[in-house]
């Protein structure tokens, strides 16, 4: 796009924990029945929204929300778009995700905008140059929440997100091979962690396997973690090292190239 010629809106989604569910991390056994299997987690909806013109305003609100609402909240989540143009559903200049208190947690400055007005052209920088590492709050066998629209699920870290350094390598292989302007590249999606989790099974069995949720969709452990659902999750993680060795997860993220 050039010179920046578009406006950014910040939208402001409010999470709260389910008040139709008990609060606290467990098997939900109706969603096995449901869906066949369930992970250990909870529910969380989507209460309210908000659009603000400026960052600045969207934060002073979830400060007001965060005070007024207490533990009602789970996370406040802010996407930047661009105001004036069309794009991909779900698209964003930037997140932001934000606890309960109201205080920012992590944020993602990669741009996922890469079809604006019909014609695919990236708005502000779709590359994903690497974390670093010394700002990441977890470590390898950290349990921890990944958030989605509608559940809060436990799962424990595999790999960090890429470093900068990393990244650097990455990149390096990448242009040798497709060349610089060539639109296959690590983006937002890549800024992740993998995780390893469980779900449990109608017939009682217990499947597992490995995911790369967003760096600012992964949170802090919010309630007591029972000890059974913890040593699951670490036997889990040590299974899953154990089959595939560190070597084939050595990026953490399943990369295009």
């Amino acid at each position: 796009m050039g010179t920046k010629k578009y406006k950014s809106i910040f939208f402001l989604r409010v999470y709260k924990h389910d008040p139709f569910e008990k609060n606290a991390y467990r098997i939900n056994k109706e969603d096995v029945v449901r869906n066949g299997c369930a992970e250990p987690g909870f529910k969380i909806y989507e209460s309210e929204n908000g659009i603000f013109p400026t960052l600045a305003e969207a934060e002073k609100k979830i400060k007001k929300l965060a005070k007024e609402k207490g533990n009602d909240i789970h996370s406040f989540l802010v996407e930047e778009k661009p105001l004036g143009v069309t794009f991909f559903t779900g698209d964003t200049l930037s997140k932001r995700r934000y606890l309960k208190d109201g205080s920012l947690w992590q944020k993602c400055e990669v741009s996922g905008i890469r079809y604006c007005d019909g014609k695919y052209c990236d708005l502000g920088d779709t590359g994903f140059y690497g974390r670093d590492l010394k700002t990441v709050p977890f470590k390898e066998g950290d349990i921890v929440e990944v958030a989605s629209r509608d559940s809060v699920r436990l799962a424990i870290i595999w790999n960090l997100p890429a470093s900068i350094e990393r990244m650097k390598e990455i990149w390096a292989r990448h242009r040798s091979v497709f060349g610089r302007k060539n639109r296959i590249h690590p983006d937002e999606a890549d800024d992740a962690y993998t995780v390893v989790y469980y779900d449990v099974h109608k017939d009682g069995e217990i499947g597992y396997g490995h995911s790369h949720p967003a760096v600012v969709d992964v949170l802090p452990t919010s309630l007591p973690i029972p000890r059974k659902i913890a040593a699951e999750l670490r036997r889990r993680l040590k299974m899953l090292q154990d089959e595939c060795g560190q070597d084939t997860m050595e990026l953490g993220m399943d990369l295009p190239f």
